[in-house]
């Protein structure tokens, strides 16, 4: 009810597109801090995208403009660049929808998590959103896929019936090897056989097309 109140009080009227734009990029790339404040980074090389989410949250940032944020790899000594802007602290009710609260040595984290409702916001913006951070097309091959190896069995699953229930699009949970960790990585993968009806989902918005054309197979071949 506070946040409605504020966001009442700023005159802010946020649409169900944005709402599932938001969702994707906390699916993909987003971090949001517990006080509501969203921040939007990418590297260098994708300033295009930034751009353009800068615009999409325009009703929600400050007036702050992007900037350049340079990061020193300790691991390499190397430096790297990324471009940076921040919501205003509005977001707190999708904080509490993607994150729970964990404690360890006493302390409270937040891990990020599947929400239960995800089922409302599975929708043409949402998924867009989130192939643009952690989807690619396949190499050598027909078909695109989805990074999910920082989500649960049970989550994965949730994804792919999410797909088949809304979207009648057969998907695949496959492994991808592992990292030097030794930890299994998984992708949800959609099959030639069903990817011209993921193209035709994601090219809906002027994203994919315009800033990742790069992630997509030509509608007839690879």
């Amino acid at each position: 009810m506070k946040i409605q109140n504020k966001w009442k009080k700023l005159n802010i009227k946020i649409s169900q597109e944005l709402r599932d734009v938001i969702h994707g990029y906390i699916m993909s790339d987003g971090y949001l801090k517990n006080n509501g404040i969203l921040t939007i980074e990418q590297g260098k090389q994708q300033k295009s995208f930034v751009c353009w989410l800068y615009k999409k949250f325009e009703i929600l940032r400050s007036e702050k403009k992007i900037r350049l944020r340079t990061h020193l790899d300790k691991r390499t000594n190397r430096e790297t660049y990324s471009y940076i802007f921040n919501t205003r602290a509005l977001l707190k009710g999708f904080h509490h929808i993607w994150y729970k609260p964990v404690k360890k040595g006493g302390r409270v984290s937040f891990q990020k998590r599947l929400p239960k409702n995800i089922s409302c916001f599975f929708s043409i913006p949402f998924i867009t959103l989130w192939f643009a951070g952690d989807g690619t097309k396949m190499i050598g091959q027909k078909g695109a896929k989805f990074e999910v190896t920082s989500l649960t069995s049970e989550e994965r699953q949730t994804l792919q019936q999410l797909f088949q229930q809304k979207y009648n699009i057969s998907t695949k949970i496959l492994r991808a090897g592992q990292s030097k960790k030794g930890t299994i990585k998984w992708t949800l993968s959609i099959p030639a056989p069903e990817y011209d009806k993921f193209r035709i989902l994601i090219t809906q918005m002027d994203l994919i097309p315009n800033l990742f054309p790069y992630k997509l197979c030509k509608k007839n071949n690879v």
